[in-house]
């Protein structure tokens, strides 16, 4: 994948639930070679960085009532906790990278008049 994604990562503090996740995160990331920038948030601060318009993607713990009217895909974080649904979770994060690599060509007209 050649698509770098810049991923928001939130939980209710910022810290703990957050960092686990990130962990897991980090090395699904890197078992399915995905470029990323993560960062690390609490949930009440999702709203505001979501306006930045510089994430792909957020991870949430906490759930994802923040974001609403937001464009970016928001996923749950809780099977990086857990490990259920996990590999679910993975694949949308693929699509989601796919459909960022896509746009990216588009906008450079790269994609020869293919979507």
């Amino acid at each position: 994948m050649g698509k770098h994604l810049n991923v928001l990562v939130l939980c209710a503090n910022g810290a703990a639930t957050s960092t686990i996740a990130l962990a897991s995160l980090k090395e699904a990331f890197e078992d399915n070679k995905l470029n990323a920038s993560f960062t690390q948030k609490r949930v009440v601060e999702g709203a505001e960085a979501l306006k930045s318009n510089h994430f792909d993607v957020v991870i949430s713990t906490a759930g994802m009532d923040f974001a609403q009217g937001s464009n970016v895909p928001i996923l749950s974080g809780v099977p990086f906790l857990t490990g259920i649904g996990k590999e679910a979770i993975i694949k949308k994060i693929i699509e989601i990278a796919n459909k960022e690599q896509e746009l990216g060509k588009e906008l450079k007209g790269e994609n020869n008049g293919t979507v």
